[in-house]
């Protein structure tokens, strides 16, 4: 029978490989967006010089990209140094700290590599001809945001 810690770990490596396939899949020369759901759900291909809904993406370009990978990088260790003291209790937030330790790496790997975040998941409405849409973002940007809600509702609850 496989640990916590490891369970915990092949999540993360499970999350971060299926991140870099679909972004992998994404830039393909051969993709062309196409539309899953009209009218509520594209897969797209975007690219995030910023962090989520491309703050700071008006940086000066010639150090933009150090300084998100700085910044991520040094939130991710704080991260797992929280996961390092949490994996062994019982609860939820070990695997919600797996999840945005997951995401960060994902959206780190993609600035080292590229510069900026690959995203593709388009989400919006359509009302009177218009549509609205939601930031595109990825599986990084999705395990990130689910984890950071979960705490907050495991935070709520605590109290």
């Amino acid at each position: 029978m496989i640990s916590r810690t490891q369970a915990q770990i092949a999540l993360f490596a499970l999350l971060l490989a299926a991140d870099q396939l679909s972004k992998w899949w994404i830039q393909q020369p051969t993709f062309h967006p196409f539309v899953v759901i009209d009218g509520y759900f594209n897969i797209v291909r975007a690219y995030n010089t910023g962090v989520a809904f491309s703050f700071f993406a008006d940086l000066p370009e010639a150090w933009r990209a150090y300084f998100l990978i700085g910044i991520t990088t040094i939130i991710a260790f704080a991260v797992l140094f929280w996961w390092s003291t949490e994996r062994t209790r019982e609860g939820s937030s070990s695997w919600l700290l797996v999840l945005i330790l997951a995401g960060a790496a994902g959206n780190i790997w993609d600035r080292i590599q590229h510069g900026y975040v690959v995203d593709f998941i388009d989400w919006y409405v359509r009302m009177d001809g218009t549509a609205y849409h939601w930031p595109a973002f990825n599986i990084a940007d999705s395990c990130i945001s689910v984890a950071v809600v979960g705490l907050i509702l495991t935070s709520l609850k605590r109290n």
